[in-house]
């Protein structure tokens, strides 16, 4: 009576076991990040639209830890603050809508990509787009590292 026991919880874990082989999620955001695409909204009432810049290389993101993220997107630079609210939640000067001086909180999550050569680490920020008389406003950043 014993052994299909001894049977079920040999099993369960042996099921219980995993083995990682693809590395863990960027834990962080400082660094200096390449542009996949950066999408966001321009123009006003009937002239607002989706605009989505595609990034080349040299353009970039670098999350500094002093609060700022300093962007290369062409030859448009631009400097702006951030805060890290969680390690899925970003606030960026300009990305999304700002209510009563207090900007929107915009959402982050990081992914690892691996195989036998290369391993690339993705970020996506993503704030809500929000639809307001004067237009839609919103704005989704894809980088990698």
């Amino acid at each position: 009576m014993k052994s299909p026991i001894v049977y079920i919880v040999v099993m369960l874990v042996l099921l219980s076991c995993t083995r990682n082989i693809a590395s863990g999620p960027v834990s962080t955001i400082t660094g200096n990040w390449s542009i996949v695409f950066d999408s966001t909204y321009s123009g006003v009432g009937t002239q607002n639209h989706a605009a989505v810049y595609t990034g080349q290389p040299g353009d970039y993101f670098n999350f500094s830890t002093d609060g700022h993220v300093y962007t290369k997107e062409g030859n448009t630079l631009d400097t702006l603050k951030y805060s890290l609210l969680s390690a899925s939640t970003i606030i960026i000067d300009s990305f999304g809508l700002t209510l009563n001086g207090v900007p929107e909180t915009s959402n982050i999550t990081f992914q690892t990509f691996s195989d036998i050569s290369v391993t690339v680490h993705q970020a996506t920020i993503d704030a809500p787009i929000e639809p307001t008389p004067a237009g839609e406003f919103g704005r989704k950043v894809v980088l990698r590292k």
